[in-house]
C-alpha cells in the first residue's frame, strides 16, 4: 500500500512538473510571437514621427499626405496635392486636449455655405513636441466665393 502511494505520489509529480514546463514555455513563445508581429520600428522613428495618432490609424489607414501641409496652412501645397487652386479651398485647424475639443472650437469657424472636401485629426507626438493641446483637427473646404467668381469670369467670356 506505501509503494502504491509512493507510486502514486511520484507519477502525479513528474505530471506536475511536465505540465508546469509546457505552460511555462507556451507563454515564452506567445510573447515571442507577439513581439515578431508587432510592426518593428526604429527607435529614431518613433521619436521623429511629427504625428502619433490620427484618424482612421486603428483601422491601418495611413496619414494623408496633404495633413502635414493642412496643419503648417500651407494651402498652395495641400491644393496641388488635391489637384485644385489654391483660391478655390479654405482650410480651418482647431486644436484640444482631445479630438472632441478641436472639433467644438472648430464649430463656430465653419461657413454654413462652403461644402467639405477633407475632413481630418491629428495627435501631435509629445516626444517630437510638447503641446497642452496636442489633437488637431483639420478641415477643407470649398471656397464657393472664389468659384463663383471664377464662374463668372468664364461667363463673360
Amino acid at each position: 500500500m506505501i509503494k502504491k502511494m509512493k507510486k502514486l505520489c511520484t507519477t502525479s509529480l513528474i505530471l506536475l512538473t511536465l505540465f508546469l514546463v509546457g505552460c511555462a514555455s507556451s507563454s515564452n513563445s506567445a510573447a515571442e510571437n507577439e513581439k515578431k508581429s508587432a510592426p518593428s520600428y526604429s527607435k529614431s522613428e518613433k521619436i521623429t514621427a511629427r504625428f502619433d495618432d490620427w484618424k482612421y490609424k486603428g483601422f491601418g489607414m495611413s496619414l494623408p499626405e496633404w495633413i502635414e501641409a493642412a496643419v503648417d496652412g500651407k494651402t498652395e501645397k495641400v491644393a496641388k496635392i488635391l489637384n485644385t487652386k489654391s483660391e478655390e479651398i479654405v482650410i480651418f485647424t482647431g486644436s484640444g486636449i482631445n479630438v472632441d475639443q478641436s472639433e467644438d472650437k472648430l464649430k463656430a469657424q465653419i461657413p454654413q455655405d462652403k461644402k467639405l472636401l477633407e475632413a481630418f485629426w491629428v495627435r501631435v507626438n509629445e516626444e517630437v513636441k510638447k503641446l497642452e493641446e496636442p489633437y488637431i483637427t483639420v478641415l477643407i473646404y470649398e471656397n464657393k466665393s472664389a468659384l463663383s467668381q471664377n464662374q463668372a469670369q468664364e461667363d463673360i467670356e
